[in-house]
């Protein structure tokens, strides 16, 4: 549905909703919109806001016309006392709001903000995130508020249900096919039997497909820690090892095998330790 004609319909709603108090629900119902798709677009909240604004500027109006039917100095005396204090109160509003803020609002450098907010959150939160990539490419939130909670037994379970629907429906096309009385007919029931069929088979191919993957998720699950505990454990062996070697290297630096000696020995001979001729 075009844009402008969500508006219309808002505005529709906003006048029957501030004459006759009906809710959103009631009024899509009333006029066979599904409300899951105009929800969006047909919002209570507008309606409490106009509703709003309208008794503001009524209640504004009567304060105007009293004040202005105030007489005598004395009246005029509180007033300006009271508008005295107001603007004591806005300034004084006005310098904590502009407290650690420049003249355009922003924060100032080394400014560290409120110690105690009313919102604390932790560093990674993701209350503000709205679903995910492929939001921007399906304007359906209805549909990914209802997936976040999905997972492969859910996925196992539809395939299972779809498969069970394609084999109840499976005898009433071969019952159709045997009644049918013309060739048309019976060819494009036979042509629905062969798609029935097929689709049976990728159900089934479908339901295996997720028995495997659940299966290697639970043995992940158990395999997972002992991988991460047999690595930790090697890696300790290994550097155990290392201090070791390192120990034996610097103990035995100084130290000359008798066979170092003996080469010592020869080479210091005259001849060099060769035999005359």
């Amino acid at each position: 549905m075009a844009k402008n004609k969500w508006q219309e319909l808002q505005e529709e709603f906003l006048r029957e909703h501030l004459s006759t108090g009906i809710t959103a629900q009631d009024w899509c119902k009333k006029k066979g919109l599904n409300y899951q798709s105009a929800r969006r677009y047909i919002k209570p909240s507008a309606a409490q806001s106009a509703q709003g604004q309208q008794r503001n500027t009524a209640h504004d109006a009567q304060s105007n016309k009293r004040a202005q039917s105030g007489k005598g100095q004395r009246g005029n005396e509180e007033e300006d006392l009271t508008n005295s204090s107001n603007d004591d109160e806005t300034d004084t509003n006005s310098t904590e709001e502009r407290k650690g803020r420049d003249s355009r609002g922003r924060f100032t450098e080394g400014y560290e903000g409120n110690p105690n907010p009313v919102c604390s959150f932790k560093p990674g939160n993701q209350a503000a995130r709205k679903h995910g990539a492929y939001s921007k490419y399906l304007n359906a939130d209805d549909l990914f508020e209802a997936a976040e909670g999905a997972s492969l037994d859910d996925e196992l379970i539809f395939s299972r249900a779809r498969a069970l629907s394609v084999t109840k429906t499976i005898p009433h096309i071969m019952e159709d096919l045997k009644n049918a009385d013309s060739i048309e007919l019976r060819v494009d029931l036979y042509d629905k039997l062969i798609k029935a069929e097929a689709l049976l088979d990728r159900l089934v191919a479908r339901v295996e497909s997720l028995e495997g993957s659940i299966s290697k998720l639970r043995i992940d699950s158990i395999a997972g820690p002992r991988l991460v505990a047999d690595t930790s454990r090697i890696k300790a062996a290994t550097a155990k090892l290392i201090a070791e070697t390192e120990k034996l290297t610097s103990e035995n630096k100084d130290v000359t095998a008798p066979m170092s000696s003996v080469v010592d020995d020869i080479q210091a001979m005259p001849n060099g330790g060769n035999l005359s001729v």
